[in-house]
């Protein structure tokens, strides 16, 4: 009779365990949908001249568009073509870009 007790109780916390864990695996997609959709507006409303931040940290400015392609340019007479959904940051006005160490 006592065994009968035990496997109740494993039952009820293996239920509860499943439930948790679906619960966090719904709460954290929706987080992560919310961020997607944040970052796709700011793609929709990107301007010329608007900071970004490209794949291995190079920060460009926004100089043209075509369909789903941008153009930076990441250098003085250097341009180049992205992806929309290549970009992986923004730089915005309140965060501007400053040299890092002592060189100048």
């Amino acid at each position: 009779m006592n065994t009968a007790a035990q496997g109740g109780g494993a039952n009820m916390f293996l239920m509860l365990f499943f439930a948790a864990a679906i619960i966090f695996m719904l709460m954290s997609g929706r987080g992560q949908k919310k961020r997607e959709e944040q970052r796709q507006a700011k793609i929709a409303a990107l301007q010329k001249g608007d900071q970004v931040i490209i794949p291995g940290g190079i920060v460009g400015t926004v100089v043209g568009f075509k369909d789903n392609t941008l153009e930076v340019k990441i250098a003085e007479g250097v341009k180049i073509t992205i992806l929309k959904s290549g970009i992986v940051g923004f730089i915005s006005d309140a965060t501007p870009v400053t040299k890092q160490g002592g060189a100048n």
